[in-house]
């Protein structure tokens, strides 16, 4: 299986290629500039690079969330654009699960934190399955950051990482221990082969259609609006 894997969930992100667990081709996007710029002059290099036809891509896996607003949609949108214009499948996978299979020699437990603004991160605590991906054993739950760290108390052996240490590593407690830095943010490589193995085990897609962003929270505007209600 060819597959394409789009991994938008923050202001840049990266793409891949790969052909079966096989990565042919990865591009990280460029940090000075959103997503919205770069995603499609990177998809163009990156077949370039692969030397593979558009239409030779069997399905696309995207990251959809959670993440930041703009990132997420530009991400999804591609995603079901692309697949929906070759004839591809589409394979979901969500943030939670890409940064905790960054850790695979970790035994224990998984504690994954994603910004979501005003002092709080959407967290969720996963452990390592028998078939070595992810599995979600609490959350997630939109807390209080400080209330993140408390994961430490419910469980044994707590490996913290996530998107949400970028802003708040600096507040973290000495005892606690934290991931490598270049593990704590979502690879499209990662989320390619958790695609690719997910099918293999299940052989389940998921629906274009029906495909939307997992937002951290809601957007201001929405927030407003039900404020009203």
């Amino acid at each position: 299986m060819k597959l394409l894997a789009l991994e938008t969930t923050e202001k840049y992100g990266s793409v891949a290629l790969l052909d079966d667990n096989n990565v042919l081709a990865e591009a990280v996007l460029p940090k000075n500039q959103r997503s919205s710029q770069t995603l499609h002059p990177a998809l163009h290099s990156l077949f370039l690079e692969s030397q593979i036809a558009a239409t030779e891509i069997d399905a696309v896996a995207v990251v959809a969330g959670p993440g930041s607003f703009t990132g997420l949609r530009v991400g999804v949108t591609a995603a079901k654009v692309f697949a929906y214009a070759i004839g591809a499948k589409i394979v979901v996978i969500d943030t939670f699960q890409a940064v905790a299979s960054a850790a695979p020699t970790h035994s224990g437990m998984i504690s994954v934190g994603v910004d979501a603004q005003r002092g709080e991160a959407v967290v969720a605590v996963l452990r390592r399955s028998e078939f070595g991906q992810a599995e979600m054993v609490e959350g997630p739950a939109l807390i209080a950051v400080e209330d993140w760290w408390k994961h430490i108390d419910r469980y044994e052996d707590v490996l913290f990482t996530g998107p949400a240490l970028e802003k708040w590593s600096g507040k973290v407690p000495s005892h606690l221990v934290l991931a490598d830095e270049a593990d704590w943010f979502p690879k499209a490589s990662i989320a390619g082969k958790l695609a690719v193995e997910r099918v293999r085990l299940t052989g389940q897609y998921d629906d274009v259609w029906s495909l939307l962003p997992i937002y951290s929270r809601l957007s201001a505007a929405e927030e407003k609006r039900n404020a009203g209600e």
